[in-house]
């Protein structure tokens, strides 16, 4: 894994986007697939005017990573597309033809899919704090591809992400769906992005710890181009 290292997140974000600029340029067609969450949302800020009208990425291609849906609409785009049409589609003026959404209606076909188109060339993905990566939790197989996930009502703090997710308890859905971690690890290219004192514990863990299933991202070691882009203060209990 190589590592790069920033005293604030605006320098980061800065890094990131000319890292997914230029690895926009290298190929005639590109599959891009963005992350949700708040952690990359400066970052797409900083994509969307190259992105906007402009022909030289009209190329590139959008794949969701996850989905929330919206129950009971199990098999329709959620709260992550909706967050990523907001943040990045819409504003960036990218077509429905070139978004390529996960969901209960696609995600079988999700890893042959984007095989057949190539593979995924640029991943970007955040560190949960419980070191989980999309939406592939804590015990999730690293064999897993992409898949449904049945929600667990009895576990509260799931159910109070969710609803945070959806907007209320009544549209939490009865499954949710994610690229598994045997998908992530066959994209061509990854960014890893963590800032925040908050993520130290877990990025030590993940990238110093063992390899184990309890910390999904501890996984990402072992893929051949990943690049971590940190802040000084979540890398700052590394010891190498």
């Amino acid at each position: 894994m190589k590592i790069e290292l920033f005293p604030d997140m605006e320098q980061l974000n800065q890094q990131a986007a000319t890292h997914i600029l230029q690895a926009m340029q290298q190929r005639t067609h590109f599959n891009f697939a963005p992350t949700g969450g708040a952690t990359p949302l400066a970052l797409y800020q900083l994509l969307i005017p190259h992105l906007r009208d402009n022909p030289s990425y009209q190329h590139v291609h959008y794949y969701t990573q996850d989905e929330v849906p919206f129950h009971p609409h199990e098999n329709q785009t959620g709260a992550i597309y909706r967050h990523l049409q907001r943040h990045l589609f819409h504003p960036a003026g990218v077509p429905d033809e070139r978004i390529h959404p996960l969901n209960g209606s696609s995600y079988r076909q999700a890893d042959r899919q984007i095989a057949v188109e190539g593979g995924i060339d640029l991943l970007i993905l955040g560190l949960g704090s419980d070191g989980h990566l999309a939406a592939n939790l804590p015990g999730t197989p690293f064999d897993t591809e992409a898949h449904r996930i049945a929600v667990d009502r009895a576990n509260p703090e799931l159910m109070a992400v969710l609803a945070k997710e959806v907007g209320g308890m009544e549209f939490v859905p009865n499954a949710y769906f994610s690229l598994g971690l045997k998908s992530i690890m066959q994209a061509k290219n990854i960014l890893l992005l963590v800032g925040g004192e908050n993520k130290a514990a877990i990025l030590q863990q993940a990238l110093e710890g063992p390899l184990t299933e309890s910390i999904p991202a501890s996984l990402l070691r072992f893929h051949p181009a990943c690049t971590l882009l940190a802040d000084f203060a979540a890398a700052s209990r590394l010891t190498a």
